[in-house]
């Protein structure tokens, strides 16, 4: 029996990552899901969150954003908006945007300009990308 299966990360950005990897953890809009090979065939929407993938042993964490898993017979192929790895992760950015949303959000009252969704939104991208860089 096959110990890995190929994962395929497509970003609008053309191929992100094309590997044979051990698994794969994302979280679904119900539960988190945790791929092996032979797993049953799916179609799932992911969510904005941590990603783990397992290749030849070693754990790599990445902070995704939302997206579509399609797990196939022969292949998984996860299709996202964005993808970084951990170490890819520019903490600084990352804590300057996190401030910026909460500092817009702090104005929501005042001002009827700031669009709540789209702080809330970059708000939860950089509490992302922050966890996910300590995770090296």
């Amino acid at each position: 029996m096959k110990n890995s299966f190929l994962l395929k990360i497509v970003t609008p950005f053309g191929i992100y990552l094309s590997e044979e990897v051990e698994y794969l953890s994302v979280q679904a809009p119900h539960s988190v899901l945790g791929i092996l090979p032979n797993h049953a065939e799916l179609i799932s929407t992911v969510l904005l969150s941590e990603m783990k993938i397992r290749i030849h042993g070693t754990y790599f964490y990445y902070a995704i954003s939302d997206g579509v898993l399609h797990v196939k017979k022969d292949e998984t192929v996860l299709l996202l908006n964005s993808i970084e790895r951990s170490d890819e992760i520019d903490v600084d950015r990352a804590n300057k945007a996190k401030e910026r949303a909460e500092q817009r959000l702090l104005r929501k009252y005042d001002d009827d300009e700031v669009d709540v969704i789209r702080a809330e939104s970059a708000l939860k991208r950089a509490l992302n990308r922050i966890k996910v860089a300590t995770k090296l």
